[in-house]
């Protein structure tokens, strides 16, 4: 019986996956590398269309507001668990934004 658990044993390959024990796993670094890339992508074009629409939000009265949504999108976009954080912490952030901008708008209309 010990013989054909031995047998078997050496009929069926291993998965390309499953590395044996003190080796090194090339295929989970791969995948760690490609995961990081991934992200950094995401938040590279992010990035890059967080300046440009401050570029073409100069003018805009909700400047402040309009990157700081995005930016609490993102970040329960990346972070899931985030959505067991209380809803108050983004409205904050948005309600802060909201008031800069109103603050910037009211201080620019006096200058006029």
């Amino acid at each position: 019986m010990n013989n054909t658990e031995t047998h078997a044993a050496t009929l069926d390959p291993a998965p390309l996956s499953w590395t044996a024990p003190g080796t090194g796993d090339s295929f989970a670094i791969y995948g760690l590398i490609t995961l990081l890339l991934i992200v950094f992508l995401v938040i590279y074009l992010y990035a890059v269309f967080d300046r440009y629409a401050e570029g073409k939000g100069e003018a805009s009265p909700l400047r402040t507001t309009v990157p700081t949504m995005l930016s609490v999108g993102l970040a329960y976009d990346l972070l899931p668990p985030l959505e067991g954080v209380n809803f108050l912490l983004p409205l904050s952030l948005i309600a802060a934004a909201l008031t800069r901008d109103i603050v910037l708008w009211t201080t620019e209309s006096r200058g006029r």
